[in-house]
């Protein structure tokens, strides 16, 4: 191989390995990563999946590697024998190593696997397509508060936009997939920070589809937020939220309006390791979640 052809694909696997630790650092940060093993948190490490994708998370020790990826929701159906009930999405930012961890949390206060819906590429795209949802998203989610406080009638306009916004959202897009699927029960849903935003968005679309039995099944799941306070189409009330009393980045997107549990001395990231967090396993048990 010539060297002029040799250089670029050191650059290439250089600029790749420094994205990934990048990914790392920032969903060690945000997230509990110390729940997950060395080996799991290496597995993940090395080869990002895309938006959308599904990992399937085991308690802790229940298994020598916890963690299963699917690409989407079709590979998920096809080859899971839907003993998963729990889901969580987590934040900006976020890549397999922080969605596997948010997931892990939640498992080991169930007992049970957890199907994590991966949100983004992680530090790679946090100032673009990630903080470009996050601040959309938010926008819509205001609308959806003005809508419900106003009691505005159905325009076919806004179900058309909802459309369109969940379909530029890979994991807001499985989640409504998940939704729709007769096969798939759902006891819980948990975001964290834009995770949250998108759960009201797949719910919003749910709700304009009006798919009757659908929404009997989605009205039935305990909704948890983590760090951003969402409003939810009429119906929803198994609604728990939570966020730190000083997270004022989550408060950007809050609806400060609405009903939440402030956390003491809590900004905006889960990583117990470090000061100022927000415990999950503490607030599920807490709150008999």
């Amino acid at each position: 191989m010539k060297a002029r052809d040799f250089m670029p694909n050191i650059f290439r696997t250089s600029v790749t390995s420094f994205i990934n630790s990048l990914n790392t650092l920032t969903d060690c940060s945000f997230y509990d990563t110390e729940a997950l093993t060395a080996k799991e948190f290496d597995y993940l490490a090395q080869k990002h999946t895309q938006e959308g994708a599904i990992l399937v998370v085991h308690p802790s020790n229940a298994k020598a590697m916890g963690i299963v990826k699917y690409d989407d929701h079709k590979e998920f159906s096809e080859n899971q024998d839907n003993n998963v009930h729990h889901y969580t999405i987590a934040g900006v930012g976020s890549s397999d190593v922080g969605a596997a961890a948010l997931a892990r949390n939640f498992a080991d206060h169930y007992g049970q696997p957890v199907g994590a819906i991966v949100a983004g590429y992680g530090i790679s795209d946090l100032l673009t397509e990630a903080l470009g949802g996050w601040f959309a998203l938010g926008k819509e989610n205001r609308v959806l508060a003005s809508d419900k406080q106003n009691k505005k009638k159905k325009n076919p306009k806004n179900k058309e936009k909802t459309k369109k916004l969940v379909a530029q959202s890979p994991d807001t897009q499985t989640l409504f997939k998940l939704l729709l699927d007769p096969d798939h029960s759902i006891k819980s849903l948990g975001g964290h920070s834009k995770g949250c935003l998108s759960i009201a968005l797949a719910l919003k679309a749910l709700f304009e589809q009006g798919n009757k039995e659908c929404l009997d099944r989605a009205k039935d799941i305990n909704i948890i937020t983590l760090g951003t306070v969402v409003e939810l189409p009429e119906g929803f009330d198994r609604l728990y939220q939570f966020i730190g009393n000083i997270d004022w980045f989550g408060g950007i997107n809050s609806r400060a309006d609405l009903d939440k549990k402030l956390i003491h001395n809590a900004w905006h990231h889960l990583n117990t390791s470090m000061p100022m967090h927000m415990n999950v396993r503490k607030v599920l048990s807490e709150n008999n979640l």
